[in-house]
Parts: structure tokens; C-alpha cells; sequence
């Protein structure tokens, strides 16, 4: 019978075997030379690690390639993976939606951040916008006017007024008739403004809207009803309302800032009337004092609530009428108005575009670099 291939290599083993075996008696002989037991120790170690490697043969079986190293000797940690082109693929996804989540997030934080610490600035700026334009549909009304039509309103307003004089207090609570007749006068635009200031100080020009209702006080100064119109003349005191301390627009913020001798000025159809301030106050809610009609004086105040925040008080700021120290052209004014503040919006909206592109920029760079860092390993 012919020996099978696992016999012969039993064979070979047990001759393998026998053979150390003398060796080893003839180590342990007391005739051995020192060169016959270095001879053996040789024969022993080539013979045992033929074994080794044929045990590990047989028990594995043909030899595989594995992508995995072993760790080095004396270290726990095992060597890196080559990554196939499959995987490496899909890591490149998994950390390009990394990063699209990180600059998308950091855009957002950006925009949030701008928003809250730009938002009373933009805001301003985009109500004071609103207002120019106001004032400059108000002074192109006035141009397109009759002179007749201009004169009778005029004629209109000082009537008024001189109902006001020697009333009292009860001014201020007009019956039903004279709230009517109060709101159709002056209305050149039919959107109920009046007249517009202008606080040079405070850098301020806001449209007058008849009345202080809530929704006038959010976007412009409000005639106090019961004042006198803002047209001038004797035995006037015309009253001017406004907000200080909004969020979405300054208006009368910054009038503490009125010191004696400050101005202002106030333009009804295309005449300016010019008030020097004479008088501040401070009073609660209930005293109008301040704003008493006073024989013969022509006198404007303007209004607003204190202290900031707390709004318990009435800021009155009073000015006495003086002569325009200059030539007052309301159309370049209400033109150079729109322009400056429109000009600051597009500057603002610039800054909030490279801020992003900039994001953008630098995020782009990042990525390539993680791309050609990730190319280079593999």
C-alpha cells in the first residue's frame, strides 16, 4: 500500500525526532568535544524550527495576504489599515458632510451674532430710511401745491392756533368736531404728516404725523393734539412727541443731550421755523405745565419719556423762535437724507456678504487640505 502524504510527513517527523533525540545523548556524553556540542545545538535549533514552521503550515493550511499588521514587539497597538479606494471614498463623504455641517453652523452662529449686536443699528438705519423717503414725498407734495391751496391751509392752522389761547388744560381733550377738524389740516399727502423736524445735534430729521397714537410713535414723531400747529406765530406753543429707546429706531433718543442754546427747526410747507432751546424740564406724565401758552412768546417743545428704560418722567425740551440762521433748501435736504442713510444700509449688507464669503473661503481651503492629507496617506 503507498504511503499517503500525511504518513510520509509522520515519518519525517518521527525520524526528525530520533535523531534529536542522539543528539541529545551525545551532548550529554562525557567524550563530546566543545565543537561536537555546538554542531548538535545547531542541528537541534534548524530542526525545531523546520517543525514550527511545517506545524503552522499544516494547521493554517495555503498562505493568505492579510491587510492587517501585526503590532511591533514590546507595543500594544496595532499597525494602520491600508484603506481600499471603496472605503477611503466613503470616508472622504463622511467628512465632507462633516465639514458642510460645521461651516453651515458656523454661518448661522455668524448671522445670529450680527444680527443681535447689528440689529438695532440696521433697523435704525432702515427706519430712518422710511422716514426720508417720507419727508421727500412731503416736500414733492408741497412743489406740486397751489399757492392758493398752500395759503388757505396755512390760514387754516393760525386759526386754530388762536382758538387755543386763554383754554387751559381742556386743550388737550378736544370733543369730536374739533378731532376732526384737527385731522384735516395740514395734510398735504393725505398720509397725515404735517410738517418734519430736523435736530442738527442728534443728526435727527423725522416726518410730524398728526396725533401721538402708538402706531405713529413706532415710526416718527407725533403732534401732540391740543398744541398748537407747527406754523408759528404769537401766542403759539407747539408740542412735539416722540420714542426714545427703541430697538428698531433712534427718533428722540439722545435728547437729554439738548443743552441751552441748541437748535432745531421745523419745516411746514416750504417755509423753516427755527427754535432755540430755552428751557428743559422733567416732570411726571400729568404735569403739562411746561407747555402752557405763554402772551405774545412763540415756542415749540419737544417730548420724550425718562429715564431710559424706565419711562416714568417727561423729558420737555423748549426752544423759542429765532430767526433761519441760513438758506434752507428742504428738497436737497430730504435728498441728501435718503442718500446717506440708504448708502449706510448697502454698507452694512457688503459687510455681512464678505463676512460669509470669507467663512466660505477659508472652509473651502480647510477641506482641500484634509483632501490632500487623506490622498497623501493612502
Amino acid at each position: 500500500m503507498r504511503p499517503t502524504g500525511e504518513d510520509a510527513m509522520a515519518d519525517h517527523n518521527n525520524g526528525d525526532d530520533g535523531q534529536l533525540r542522539d543528539a541529545l545523548e551525545a551532548l550529554s556524553s562525557d567524550n563530546a568535544t566543545d565543537m561536537d556540542r555546538a554542531d548538535i545545538a545547531d542541528d537541534a535549533d534548524t530542526t525545531a524550527g523546520a517543525d514550527g514552521m511545517n506545524g503552522a503550515n499544516n494547521a493554517d493550511g495555503p498562505a493568505t495576504q492579510h491587510t492587517d499588521v501585526a503590532p511591533a514587539q514590546g507595543s500594544a497597538e496595532p499597525a494602520v489599515r491600508t484603506l481600499t479606494a471603496e472605503e477611503l471614498q466613503r470616508k472622504r463623504k463622511r467628512e465632507k458632510r462633516k465639514f458642510r455641517a460645521l461651516v453651515i453652523s458656523m454661518i448661522v452662529l455668524l448671522l445670529v451674532g450680527l444680527g443681535l449686536v447689528l440689529y438695532p443699528t440696521v433697523a435704525d438705519l432702515y427706519n430712518r430710511s422710511i422716514s426720508s423717503r417720507a419727508v421727500a414725498s412731503y416736500v414733492e407734495a408741497v412743489k406740486d401745491t397751489s399757492k392758493p391751496e398752500r395759503d388757505k391751509q396755512l390760514k387754516l392752522a393760525h386759526e386754530y392756533n388762536e382758538t387755543l389761547v386763554g383754554q387751559g388744560n381742556g386743550r388737550f381733550v378736544p370733543n369730536e368736531e374739533e378731532n376732526k377738524q384737527y385731522f384735516s389740516i395740514l395734510d398735504v399727502t393725505g398720509t397725515g404728516i404735517m410738517a418734519y423736524l430736523t435736530v442738527p445735534k442728534l443728526d435727527l430729521r423725522v416726518p410730524i404725523y398728526h396725533g401721538t397714537s402708538d402706531t405713529v410713535l413706532q415710526i416718527a414723531a407725533g403732534h401732540l393734539e391740543g398744541s398748537s400747529f407747527p406754523v408759528g406765530g404769537p401766542s403759539t406753543h407747539a408740542a412735539v412727541s416722540g420714542h426714545t429707546g427703541l430697538p428698531s429706531a433712534m427718533l428722540f433718543t439722545g435728547l437729554d443731550r439738548l443743552e441751552k442754546g441748541d437748535t432745531f427747526s421745523v419745516s411746514v410747507y416750504d417755509e423753516t421755523l427755527t427754535y432755540e432751546v430755552s428751557d428743559i424740564n422733567v416732570v411726571l406724565p400729568t404735569d403739562v405745565s411746561p407747555l402752557e401758552i405763554k402772551e405774545g412768546e412763540d415756542l415749540m417743545s419737544l417730548i420724550t419719556c425718562t429715564p431710559y428704560g424706565v419711562n416714568s418722567h417727561r423729558l420737555i425740551v423748549t426752544g423759542h423762535r429765532i430767526p433761519t440762521p441760513e438758506a434752507h433748501d428742504p428738497a436737497k435736504v430730504a435728498e441728501k437724507a435718503v442718500v446717506k442713510d440708504m448708502t449706510l444700509i448697502i454698507v452694512a449688507i457688503v459687510a455681512v456678504i464678505v463676512a460669509v464669503s470669507l467663512i466660505f473661503w477659508r472652509g473651502r481651503r480647510m477641506r482641500q487640505g484634509q483632501i490632500k492629507h487623506m490622498g497623501a496617506k493612502r
